[in-house]
Formats: C-alpha cells, sequence, structure tokens
C-alpha cells in the first residue's frame, strides 16, 4: 500500500487546518487520525493479548514492530501473546465475541466466510447465491447443478459432499449475505457452525467435497475457494463474479455499515453502500460474506491496552495484514476505529522537522 505518500497528502491537509485554527475545538476522526500516524502512541508498559492459534503469525509480527517502534526516546511498551481461553488477559483479538467483560470494541482486520472444494480440473469455481443456498440446504446435490454458473467449463457428474462442520461466524457471513440478495435458506442447513473448528478437517478434502471455511483458513491451507456467480455481461457474455481474494473482500469490507457507541463500534453489510478501492488495490467486484477480526481491551485499568489497538490500527500495520491472510480495514472505518481506541491517550507529538 502506498501508505507514505497517504500520510503525506492527509499531514497536509491536517497542518493548513490547524493554522486556520486559533483555539482547540474538538478534533475531528481523520485529523486526529493523522496527528496519530505522526509518529507513535505510546505507554510505558506490558499487557498480555489472547488471539487464536490461527493468527499467531500476524499478531506475533505486530508484537516484533512495536517493540522496534515504541523504545527510547518513547515509552518503552510491549505485549505479550497467549492462545489460552482460560488465563486472565489485558486485551483479545478474536473474529467471535470476547470471553472477557470487553471495555472496549473496534475492528482491526477483515475476514470472510468462503465455500471451499475439492473438484478435479477445476481451479476456478463460481457458485451463484441461490446455488449456495441450495447447498446449505441440501436440495443441491451434484456439481453438474453448477453449470450455468460457470459458462465455458465442464463441470462434472459427482456427488457433493458437504463437511457438516462450518465456523460459526464464516457460516453466519454466507447467509447474512444470502439474506442480504434475498437467498436466504427457506429449510434447515445440513451444515452447524463450531467456534473454532479443527482446521485439520479441512486440510484434505476429499473428492467432490465443500466446506465452509474463513477465508484467512482457505489461504494458509492453499485451498481453493469459490468465487460468487452474479450474471452473464450483457455485452461480452462474460461471466461477471465476486472473487474471494483481497480486492474484492477489500472492496466488500467498503460496504460496511457502521454503528457506533461509546465503548465500540459494530459493522453490518449494507450493500447500497457504493464500494471503494483502497489505496493499492485495484477495483473489483464487491465479495459480500465479510466479517471483522475485533479488539477488545479487557483491562479498564490500562492504558497500555487502548496504545497497543492504536498501534495495530496504524496505517502501516494495517498494510502488513494482507500478507497473513487478513484484509486490512475500509480507511473510513479504519479512522473512526482509531478515533475510539485513542480517546484517553496522551496526544503523540510529531518529530520535528528541519
Amino acid at each position: 500500500m502506498k501508505i507514505s505518500r497517504i500520510i503525506a497528502g492527509i499531514a497536509i491537509c491536517v497542518s493548513g487546518a490547524l493554522a486556520l485554527t486559533a483555539c482547540d475545538p474538538p478534533v475531528p476522526p481523520e485529523v486526529q487520525a493523522v496527528q496519530d500516524e505522526m509518529t507513535y502512541t505510546c505507554v510505558a508498559g506490558e499487557i498480555k493479548v489472547r488471539s487464536p492459534e490461527y493468527m499467531n503469525d500476524i499478531v506475533l509480527s505486530w508484537a516484533d514492530a512495536l517493540t522496534y517502534s515504541c523504545v527510547d526516546p518513547e515509552p518503552t511498551m510491549t505485549f505479550i501473546t497467549s492462545t489460552d481461553p482460560t488465563e486472565n488477559v489485558d486485551a483479545e483479538i478474536s473474529s467471535y465475541p470476547a470471553t472477557c467483560k470487553a471495555k472496549e470494541t473496534v475492528p482491526v482486520a477483515v475476514d470472510a466466510g468462503v465455500f471451499v472444494y475439492n473438484l478435479p480440473d477445476i481451479g476456478s469455481l463460481n457458485i451463484s447465491a441461490e446455488h449456495m443456498r441450495g447447498i446449505l440446504t441440501g436440495s443441491i446435490t451434484n456439481w453438474d447443478q453448477l453449470a450455468n454458473d460457470n459458462p465455458g467449463y465442464s463441470v462434472p457428474s459427482l456427488p457433493i459432499s458437504v463437511v457438516a462442520e462450518a465456523d460459526t461466524v464464516a457460516l453466519k457471513a454466507v447467509t447474512d449475505f444470502l439474506a442480504e440478495v434475498n437467498a436466504s435458506p427457506d429449510q434447515d442447513l445440513i451444515v452447524s457452525g463450531v467456534e473454532t473448528p479443527n482446521i485439520d478437517q479441512y486440510s484434505a478434502l476429499e473428492l467432490g467435497q465443500i466446506a465452509i471455511v474463513p477465508y484467512s483458513y482457505a489461504v494458509t491451507l492453499g485451498l481453493y475457494p469459490a468465487a460468487v456467480f452474479i450474471k452473464l455481461d450483457p455485452e461480452t457474455q462474460e461471466p461477471v463474479i465476486a472473487v474471494p481474494d483481497l480486492e474484492g473482500i477489500q472492496s466488500g469490507a467498503s460496504q460496511f455499515a457502521i454503528t457506533k457507541s461509546s465503548s465500540g463500534i459494530s459493522v453490518q453489510l449494507d450493500s447500497s453502500i457504493e464500494t471503494s478501492a483502497a489505496s493499492g488495490f485495484e477495483p473489483a467486484v464487491p465479495y459480500q460474506a465479510v466479517y471483522p477480526v475485533n479488539y477488545y481491551t479487557c483491562n479498564e485499568d490500562s492504558l497500555v491496552s487502548k496504545a497497543v489497538g492504536r498501534f495495530f490500527l496504524r496505517l502501516d500495520q494495517q498494510g502488513a495484514l494482507g500478507g497473513y491472510n487478513y484484509a486490512p480495514l475500509a480507511e473510513n472505518l479504519r479512522i473512526e476505529a482509531a478515533y475510539l481506541i485513542r480517546k484517553g491517550l496522551p496526544t503523540p507529538t510529531p518529530a520535528p522537522t528541519e
């Protein structure tokens, strides 16, 4: 992502706005976010942050980056990680509800619910919303029933076997998407939602199997995620599809409607919101079965947990997410989250310039 260019451009606007101000009015979220980007908001201390094992790589990379950022002359701030659900922690990162009594809740990343499959000679599969519904309810039982979703491909006549367990949040993202496009399941699902399902059961899908997993699982395991077939382009007769890759997920996440409270931010997909592409991403058809990964503060007496969350929301740390199988937040959501989590923190002072 073109991080330095974005920060520099917005910083010019901030400087201009401050130059026109003769007093101390309330700072708008976008201005406060840019002021925070100019340096690190560090608070002396160390906290413990819980996250699921499958997020270890990105969380450990954040911990490592923090040790190089909040050092002299800044206050020394660090965090250690835990995956133990019974351990007392100061903060949590998860797509699930907090296990602690959360003081504050803000999104820090985006994941998605995807269908992954094992089919011979098909590395790119499309499934319409109606057929997704049929797979979930058991009315679609053979792969050749998806032929119209995949023009130009020979879809085999092969029974569909659905893995019975799906990640709870990923499954809800899929059913929420189906509701958004008026394709809600009209009968019971043949798939059950399970919190933190065993990732190993998806690592070697049998021939003809399909499963609903988080996008982060799919990339970790090297599985093929299916795209959403929307329609045929009337001019080219090429299929219009929403692909669950970083561009498609980022585009879908730009359609989050934001609800704010004094203690948190929640989001809900709203397809009426115009999509936007993040800097460094190409415009894409939005993949809409998306959901946030949240950061929860658990220790109301600790400013360190707030400052660590603010660090995760810095533009440079968001830029690292794509390398760890997650999409960064849309900029408007990132700014709102950063503004909420930084309340009560000392205002950082930009380094002097010559």
